[in-house]
């Protein structure tokens, strides 16, 4: 034996057979008649609206908004590859024994 399956129409409360529309409710001549445009829909007056060209600065932009130069370039100083140069010299040179530190 078949069971049938029925819904509760959310517009009018109506028992209503699955696969068919409410008799009783107007939702089915609703359906017909012109939707709603959608939030990202747009009217056609915004269709010449001016958008930036495709030649944007993205550095200008960051400048702009968050005011100072775009980025700072992140370096080493002179005198710090010195430093390190000398004593890595240092060290091998103790390694071979060349220098004997106490």
């Amino acid at each position: 034996m078949k069971q049938e399956l029925s819904y509760i129409c959310p517009s009018c409360g109506k028992e209503v057979r699955v696969g068919e529309s409410c008799s009783g409710c107007p939702a089915p001549r609703a359906a017909k008649t012109k939707k709603p445009r959608r939030s990202w829909e747009q009217d056609e007056t915004y269709d010449g609206i001016d958008l930036p060209d495709d030649d944007f600065d993205y550095d200008e932009f960051v400048a702009k908004e968050f005011g100072g130069a775009p980025h700072r370039r992140i370096g080493v100083k002179w005198y710090w590859w010195v430093i390190g140069i000398i004593l890595l010299t240092l060290m091998i040179l103790d390694w071979l024994g060349v220098v004997a530190f106490c």
